[in-house]
C-alpha cells in the first residue's frame, strides 16, 4: 500500500510540474514571407518552427525585417534555438506551402515558459 500511495504522489508530482508553471513570457506580431521558408544558406525550410526561427533571424542577426514588431528576447542564436521543435499551431492551416505561397502572412506569436526558459511558442493567424 505504502508502494502505491508512493506512485501516485510520483504521478501527481510529475503531471502538476513544469505545465502548471508555464505562464505568457511576451508576445509580438511577425509577417511570415516566402524568404522566412528558406535557412540563411538559401536551402529550404519544412518546418514551421524552422520558419519562425529563421523569421527571428532576419529580424535580429540580418536587420531584415518584414514589417514585424520586434521582440527583445530572440536576439541570439542561442535564444533562437529555443523556438525549435515547440510550436503550436494550427497544421493543416499553418504550413510551409501556404507561407511560401504568401496565403499565410501576418501571425500572432505568443511565447510561454518558466524560468527564462521557452516551453511552447503559440502561432495564431492574426489581421492587418
Amino acid at each position: 500500500m505504502k508502494r502505491f500511495l508512493s506512485g501516485i504522489a510520483c504521478v501527481l508530482a510529475l503531471w502538476s510540474g513544469p505545465a502548471a508553471a508555464e505562464t505568457l513570457l511576451f508576445d509580438y506580431y511577425a509577417t511570415l514571407s516566402p524568404r522566412d521558408t528558406y535557412n540563411s544558406k538559401g536551402q529550404p525550410l519544412t518546418d514551421v518552427c524552422a520558419i519562425v526561427q529563421q523569421d527571428r533571424a532576419n529580424v535580429h542577426r540580418f536587420g531584415n525585417p518584414d514589417r514585424e514588431q520586434p521582440d527583445s528576447f530572440f536576439t541570439t542564436p542561442e535564444r533562437r534555438a529555443m523556438i525549435a521543435g515547440r510550436c503550436d499551431y494550427q497544421r493543416g492551416y499553418h504550413t510551409v506551402e501556404r507561407i511560401r505561397s504568401q496565403v499565410i502572412g501576418f501571425v500572432l506569436v505568443r511565447v510561454y515558459g518558466s524560468g527564462g526558459r521557452v516551453t511552447r511558442v503559440q502561432i495564431l493567424e492574426a489581421a492587418g
